[in-house]
């Protein structure tokens, strides 16, 4: 299975049509491997891209045929509390309210929940409430998700009608 190429094809297929790769993963369940793509842009991704995008790389796919075995194809947006896995998403999220899961304590703790103030190649600082600065290195961390709370969504004092 040519990961790359298939990064690379998904890659194309979204700049063509003015959306961008968010992630890429491939899974195994049971028997066939599951294709998850999550495309984004700006203002966000409508059902009617996903649904071309997901025709025109599946049909990509069938003709260049990375796979070479049985897969199953999901195509989505990543979502408001979307994860963060990569370097390059802790940089496109820099400013926002971040949660972070630990591999093991670190300063006696596994969870952190703050603004991602900083971002690069080693690993992220998060500010949490009350000042405390955190450096956290990739290696370090076991999960991340953006953070995005319902005032956030929906803004501060409206009520649910």
């Amino acid at each position: 299975m040519d990961t790359e190429k298939i990064e690379a094809i998904a890659e194309e297929t979204a700049q063509d049509l003015s959306l961008s790769l968010f992630d890429l993963e491939v899974a195994r369940e049971g028997p066939r491997a599951v294709l998850r793509v999550y495309l984004d842009r700006k203002g966000g991704v409508t059902l009617s891209e996903i649904q071309l995008f997901s025709r025109r790389f599946s049909a990509v796919l069938d003709v260049e045929d990375p796979l070479q075995e049985p897969y199953v194809l999901e195509v989505s947006s990543p979502g408001v509390n979307r994860r963060l896995r990569t370097p390059k998403h802790f940089a496109l999220s820099v400013g926002q309210r971040i949660r972070v899961m630990l591999l093991s304590p670190f300063e006696g703790r596994r969870n952190y929940i703050g603004i991602l103030t900083g971002s690069d190649s080693d690993g992220i600082d998060i500010k949490e409430e009350g000042e405390t600065q955190v450096r956290i290195e990739y290696g370090r961390i076991r999960k991340a998700n953006l953070d995005v709370t319902q005032e956030e969504l929906f803004g501060k004092g409206k009520k649910k009608k």
